[in-house]
């Protein structure tokens, strides 16, 4: 019969594989899955969960990867509520009228297959820049208009570039792939994604020499001459006369099944309704 083991070498032994538990679980990674959706696409978005092991949205949990199931307008607001997708991979399930920044449509492949693109890493990335103020962060334009919507904004916008002054009933400053978005709408030029710029539209300018501009990605101060406030995506942040627009150093980090054709897309924007 073999010897019972002393509390010394049940001790020993235990030591040891503690130290083994300790050096493997180094090695072992957990990827946490969040997704968020608009209100009429739930039974979507349960069954992509379901796929997925996934969990609604929550900061706190710091996500890896983030799933956003409905129309741009869903991505917008998905970064204004949770800034944390910004260190995340975002993945766009598109089910809205345009899509701009889609990983891919609603319809276009089943749950099951997108499923599986996401847990095999079969994607390309692909970064777009952001311009903040002091309290928001905007992936398409920051708009300033007279607080008093009747009455026209007078202002004064200055860089290390240039300084111009005029009247009208709102400026929006947008980045390369927002000129797509109330840029262009406003008279605004369509700029390459690849540009490092930033482009400044006026809405309905009553200074008739105010033409839309695209300047250097520096630091632009906006002075008004009536109270204004200051919209980031659609969502109203600051009230004032003074504002502050710079590049920001975060990113949207989008995944895209396939290849991103950036001029399909705004064709597509175009066209639509």
């Amino acid at each position: 019969m073999g010897r019972s083991a002393t509390p010394a070498s049940r001790l020993a032994y235990s030591l040891i594989l503690i130290f083994f538990l300790s050096v493997n679980l180094r090695h072992i990674v957990i990827y946490v899955i969040a997704i968020t959706y608009r209100a009429d696409l739930a039974d979507a978005a349960r069954k992509l969960k379901s796929l997925l092991n996934a969990s609604e949205l929550d900061c706190s949990n710091k996500p890896e990867k983030v799933v956003v199931l409905g129309g741009d307008g869903t991505l917008l607001e998905t970064i204004h509520r949770y800034p944390c997708v910004l260190d995340s991979l975002v993945f766009h399930i598109g089910g809205g009228r345009i899509n701009f920044y889609r990983t891919v449509r609603v319809g276009e492949m089943s749950f099951e297959e997108i499923a599986k693109r996401i847990a095999a890493e079969n994607y390309n990335i692909i970064d777009f820049s952001l311009i903040n103020t002091k309290k928001c962060f905007a992936l398409n334009e920051i708009i300033i208009r007279n607080l008093n919507y009747k009455k026209l904004l007078m202002f004064k916008i200055s860089s290390n570039s240039f300084s111009i002054s005029g009247r009208a009933d709102g400026v929006v400053i947008a980045t390369p792939h927002g000129s797509t978005g109330y840029a262009v709408s406003a008279g605004g030029p369509i700029v390459d994604v690849k540009l490092d710029a930033l482009i400044i539209s006026f809405i309905a300018p009553y200074t008739l020499y105010l033409r839309p501009l695209v300047v250097p990605p520096e630091t632009i101060e906006i002075t008004t001459y009536n109270d204004a406030e200051l919209s980031c995506d659609g969502y109203e942040e600051e009230h004032g006369r003074e504002f502050v627009v710079n590049k920001s150093d975060r990113r949207l980090h989008l995944a895209v099944f396939g290849e991103f054709d950036y001029y399909e897309r705004v064709s597509q924007r175009l066209i639509s309704l």
